[in-house]
């Protein structure tokens, strides 16, 4: 039994050496739900793109403190201060702090928009969903109309595994801000994750349709395209995003993992290749490039392939699976 790795591709049967030998068919990797580019995305929202008071944050409060009542007047300080100094916490990562300040600010005036939308983002930073969910929604009373605060609202019901109602606060910004592809994005990923591909894909072409670029995207039609078996779709969004990434291996590996399951594998392994020249500890594709070659009936350079991956991560069971049933069909020693 050959073991393949990482793979969407899910009831589809292998020609000739996979045939009834399927097994550990793993998802593509989608680089989504953990990337950088997302997680950058998510914080400029919720830190750059309101009304930002923190310009008008004195430079002699870089390293100010709510915690305690200093010399400075800091009692009879005006609410707006209190603010700039939790933005300017915030801006330090130190979120529990800039909560006392948007507090004492709230305390002074309630019906402060701000300190109640700021208070909600060092709340999920602490991934206090619950209380962020409350604080947003005060800001949200206050100006239902900002679709900023509907974003980050929608990122903490989601979070919540509150799925309906985090599609519904992204639309909200939708019809506020039409063009916003992180709400499209973001309302395509839950749709996923809830099986709704159709209108998942509807999303994630939007997203491409305003932002060509954002390749998040377009992993998420090539996932979903693997998934539904429409393999030329998937292959075109993994295309898309190495025509303008072309450092996104995953992409490489997924377009191998494809063009696997259709049996062209010399154009597999070129794929798998292009992925392991980028990341040359990528055990996973180093496994999938030894099926490959196996499915060339070149045994010798899958034992290789099997042997690097393990190499890559010596943890890794199936490579190290694949390299024993091999080795044992070569007639070779296990030493």
């Amino acid at each position: 039994m050959r073991y393949v790795n990482g793979m969407t591709i899910v009831g589809l049967v292998f020609s000739s050496f996979l045939v009834d030998r399927q097994s550990i068919l793993a998802e593509n990797i989608p680089t989504r739900y953990n990337s950088q580019l997302e997680i950058s995305q998510e914080e400029y929202y919720a830190l750059k793109i309101s009304t930002d008071l923190s310009n008008s944050v004195e430079k002699h409060e870089e390293n100010v403190s709510c915690s305690f009542i200093g010399d400075y007047g800091q009692k009879s300080l005006h609410y707006q201060a209190w603010i700039n100094r939790g933005i300017t916490l915030q801006k330090s990562n130190r979120y529990q702090e800039s909560i006392t300040c948007f507090d004492r600010a709230i305390n002074l005036k309630s019906d402060l928009e701000e300190a109640w939308y700021r208070r909600g983002i060092s709340l999920n930073y602490l991934q206090q969903y619950d209380e962020a969910f409350f604080a947003y929604s005060q800001a949200l009373a206050l100006n239902p109309h900002n679709y900023v605060t509907w974003y980050n609202q929608g990122n903490v019901l989601r979070k919540l595994g509150r799925y309906d109602r985090a599609i519904a606060a992204y639309d909200r910004v939708i019809s506020i801000e039409p063009d916003s592809y992180l709400a499209w994005y973001s309302r395509a990923r839950i749709l996923e994750k809830l099986e709704k591909y159709e209108q998942a894909i509807i999303a994630y072409q939007k997203v491409t349709t305003i932002a060509p670029e954002y390749y998040l995207a377009w992993y998420g039609q090539g996932s979903i395209f693997s998934k539904l078996q429409k393999y030329d779709r998937a292959l075109f969004a993994y295309e898309q995003i190495i025509r303008t990434h072309p450092e996104q291996y995953q992409a490489w590996y997924n377009m191998g993992n494809i063009l696997l399951a259709l049996g062209k594998y010399q154009e597999a392994i070129d794929a798998y290749d292009l992925a392991i020249a980028i990341k040359p500890d990528y055990a996973i594709a180093l496994n999938n490039r030894g099926a490959a070659f196996e499915g060339l009936k070149k045994p010798k350079q899958a034992l290789v392939s099997y042997n690097q991956a393990i190499k890559a991560d010596a943890k890794d069971q199936t490579a190290l699976n694949n390299r024993r049933r091999l080795l044992l069909e070569l007639g070779l020693s296990l030493k």
